[in-house]
């Protein structure tokens, strides 16, 4: 169980080095941190702590929406948010001196970005231990209405980048943080983590890291969901 949680952690701090390079590439965030990154052209705070505000709000819509069977152990989702968060802030900071000034560099900072969140995506995905809030609101929905997650997934994500626009032009009058770079995020993250789920559980089922039938049912969820954050 131990080595399941370091894996879900490992795999939360690698999708957080990826949201950081793919942001530093100038080309747009990935869907789920769009509307947090919008917020850091309006206001005078950091990726991580918009991001956690949004997770915050995303855990807060998944208890309303399942009420009593919102189990308790999901309450471990904040905790992992705050990770996330802080890595996020943590990798930003670690970046910030290494400037990126061709496009050609941004499309390579932006395609490191994808791998890593691809892989930490499969990394947290494999133990079936615990979700960060953004899947988990997306679960929830699944759950209570007898959705399917890929098309729940797949409009989430559009909402989100949709609310960002929304957001970016009613503040400023053009779209801020939104770019090819969001487009390129969402068609090739989600193969990225099922390439990397393919490999990653057949090791954890190896070395009996994870148990078979989680593992499987991670990888057929993930091929589902598509593209995550």
């Amino acid at each position: 169980m131990i080595k399941r949680y370091t894996m879900f952690m490992a795999g939360v701090i690698a999708s957080a080095l990826g949201i950081s390079l793919i942001t530093k590439a100038g080309l747009g965030t990935s869907p789920v941190t769009s509307p947090a990154f919008v917020l850091t052209f309006l206001f005078p705070y950091s990726l991580g702590t918009f991001t956690m505000m949004v997770n915050t709000l995303m855990f807060g819509l998944q208890a309303v929406i399942l009420g009593r069977d919102f189990e308790r152990v999901q309450l471990l989702q904040l905790p992992s948010a705050l990770l996330f968060s802080a890595c996020i802030d943590g990798w930003s900071r670690l970046f910030s001196f290494w400037p990126v000034r061709s496009y050609l560099s941004s499309v390579v900072v932006l395609a490191a970005g994808c791998v890593f969140l691809g892989l930490g995506i499969a990394l947290e995905v494999v133990p079936d231990v615990l979700i960060l809030p953004g899947e988990g609101l997306v679960r929830a929905i699944v759950r209570r209405f007898g959705l399917h997650f890929g098309h729940v997934k797949r409009a989430f994500d559009l909402i989100l980048v949709l609310a960002a626009a929304v957001l970016s032009v009613a503040a400023t009058g053009k779209i801020l943080g939104i770019r090819e770079g969001t487009v390129a995020a969402a068609l090739v993250v989600g193969p990225i983590s099922h390439f990397f789920i393919g490999r990653i559980h057949s090791l954890a089922r190896g070395e009996k890291l994870v148990p078979e039938q989680l593992t499987c049912l991670a990888e057929n969820e993930e091929e589902s969901g598509a593209a995550n954050l």
